[in-house]
């Protein structure tokens, strides 16, 4: 995989900084649930997927039928969440699986902060993040727009 630039592979299928939504689409056409609000496109992947190794869930946003992010979340069933049943050790082990994944894939994080650990590159950005006001844990993968 090639995530430092901007890549990843999903079911041999390469997800690039340049790709637009037609072209996402035309993939993986009746895989994908499509939400449209303007400019703004949301492909959200059906099934989880694994990326080298960890399952994940999987949403795409376009804009201007550009890429714009990608966002992975550990599709693990032991670690999913709800209202009824939360678990902040839960989100902790969904967090440190995501660190741990993107340092397997990109070495030691360029920043880390107490919220998320961050790679700068010039393409754009990869992160893993944590809010602790909404308990959500995930990967962004951010494209600059002039990089599009």
């Amino acid at each position: 995989m090639s995530l430092d630039e901007g890549k990843i592979i999903i079911r041999n299928k390469e997800i690039y900084h340049k790709m637009n939504s037609e072209s996402f689409i035309n993939i993986f056409s009746s895989e994908v649930n499509n939400y449209v609000n303007g400019d703004i496109e949301r492909l959200i992947l059906k099934n989880p997927q694994t990326i080298d190794g960890l399952l994940f869930w999987i949403r795409i946003v376009f804009k201007k039928n550009l890429i714009l992010s990608i966002e992975l979340k550990n599709a693990d069933p032991f670690l999913k969440n709800s209202y009824d049943n939360w678990s902040d050790d839960k989100v902790e082990l969904k967090r440190k699986s995501h660190d741990e994944w993107l340092i397997k894939q990109l070495g030691q994080p360029h920043e880390k902060e107490l919220s998320c650990i961050k790679y700068n590159f010039l393409w754009g950005e990869v992160l893993s993040y944590y809010d602790p006001r909404s308990g959500d844990t995930g990967i962004v993968i951010n494209y600059h727009k002039e990089n599009n």
